[in-house]
């Protein structure tokens, strides 16, 4: 048995948010109720769940952004909500993320190419023609041309620029990328193009991800293992992707009914199997 430090572990994680409305004023709602879960390296965790079932909040949680009341974070060893400041920074650059919506995520006015240096900027000292070259060869390994970085995002489809927020994301060569709804607002085949890119990447570059969306044929696609959430709570695990057809809990179960088989004649209500 492996006695390895997991890359990410959430120990009993919480969070609370105070709820709004006419009749809600100071009324708290939690967001994440006693989380805990761990990501080895190389491996990619799915986290599943219906709008409003905290995977979200979870994410920005293992990205350091939303600090929960109780419970750590730990990232590499190192509490991603202590007092190690300088410790914080340094594994930091090892931890990035790819939301949604790849058009709000990038600055209109910047074209790729300063869109991909910004993180080398803030982590690498590079010289201007190495950030050129960096540039360079990070979209064509995310399937695009070098010649790209002079484009700006509205020269781009949607699956083109989920592409050049992949390979800003990919430039610090990260041990762990958060794929928050990554390729949701993406059409069909766009989507299949990504994933299969994602995979390809995570092997070659020996990266984690953690895939969270509520769309669970796409995390079926890249995941190792899978946590299905419900209201803050971890309702389901999944260790083993080859028993993914006997999930038990209705979360799970109601995910499941939302995949449509490809051939009409195995649209069968009555029967969850669809993979």
């Amino acid at each position: 048995m492996s006695t390895a430090q997991p890359l990410l572990e959430l120990r009993g994680v919480n969070k609370h948010f105070h709820g709004g409305g006419i009749f809600k004023q100071g009324r708290k709602v939690q967001a994440i109720k006693q989380v805990s879960l761990s990501l080895g390296a190389r491996e990619c965790l799915g986290l599943v769940g219906e709008s409003g079932s905290g995977k979200s909040t979870l994410g920005r949680i293992i990205l350091g952004i939303e600090k929960p009341e109780s419970g750590e974070a730990l990232f590499q060893g190192v509490n991603l909500y202590g007092k190690d400041k300088a410790a914080i920074r340094q594994v930091r650059r090892d931890l990035q993320v790819v939301f949604q919506d790849c058009f709000s995520s990038v600055n209109p006015r910047m074209t790729a190419g300063e869109s991909i240096t910004e993180p080398l900027k803030n982590y690498a000292r590079l010289s201007y023609l190495d950030q050129l070259r960096t540039v360079g060869n990070l979209l064509e390994l995310v399937g695009l041309r070098a010649e790209d970085a002079c484009k700006y995002p509205h020269q781009f489809s949607g699956g083109q620029l989920q592409r050049v927020c992949i390979a800003r994301a990919i430039s610090l060569r990260p041990k762990l990328i958060v794929l928050d709804e990554a390729v949701s607002s993406l059409d069909i085949l766009a989507q299949s193009q990504i994933l299969e890119l994602l995979s390809d990447l995570r092997e070659e570059l020996d990266m984690s991800y953690i895939f969270i969306s509520h769309d669970i044929a796409a995390v079926v696609q890249l995941s190792d293992r899978l946590v299905v959430m419900s209201s803050g709570e971890i309702v389901e695990r999944l260790d083993n992707m080859e028993e993914f057809n006997y999930l038990t809990h209705p979360v799970s179960l109601a995910l499941l009914a939302a995949v449509l088989p490809a051939q009409p004649e195995n649209r069968i209500a009555s029967d969850h199997r669809v993979f």
